[in-house]
């Protein structure tokens, strides 16, 4: 598939920013297995696993026909395009973009925090929590899958304790 990738841009020790091309997976299998930042995009036929130890601070994005597997944490917005599967064994903390076709699949003890936009499909056996917003597509809350419910915040926010 043929898209751009945005530069990332990381703010240095001195304020200054610096721009930075995103981590590009176009075939095989790549494995995070300390802290990485910046954006992570999978090409088609390619998979990429965020392992046990492995930290992602900066979006994830699957294009069709590729897969990832988060182990570890990803701190960051995940975006899951039609044909492609993202399997969430450890914690996933930001927004979460299935579009129709798209499947995300929360393991027992996998973690999903932040809001949901849903066209495709999230199959739910962890934990989740935030808005969702379904354009069409379904949250289905499996085999013990629970929902957090926030509590209300000093400034009358929606709080998640997790």
């Amino acid at each position: 598939m043929n898209h751009e990738h945005a530069l990332d841009i990381h703010i240095l020790a001195d304020g200054s920013e610096e721009r930075r091309e995103p981590w590009v997976i176009t075939d095989g299998h790549e494995t995070l297995t300390e802290a990485h930042s910046g954006g992570v995009c999978v090409h088609a036929e390619a998979s990429f696993e965020i392992a046990r130890r492995g930290q992602l601070s900066g979006s994830l994005s699957l294009q069709p026909g590729s897969s990832a597997r988060i182990a570890g944490q990803h701190a960051g917005s995940l975006h899951v395009e039609a044909g492609a599967v993202a399997e969430v064994v450890g914690d996933q903390s930001g927004s979460v973009h299935v579009e129709d076709g798209g499947l995300v699949r929360v393991h027992p003890g996998g973690k999903l925090a932040g809001s949901l936009h849903v066209a495709g499909l999230i199959e739910n056996r962890g934990t989740r929590g935030g808005s969702v917003q379904l354009s069409g597509g379904v949250v289905e809350d499996l085999d013990g899958g629970s929902v957090k419910q926030p509590t209300e915040g000093p400034r009358g926010e929606n709080v998640y304790k997790w």
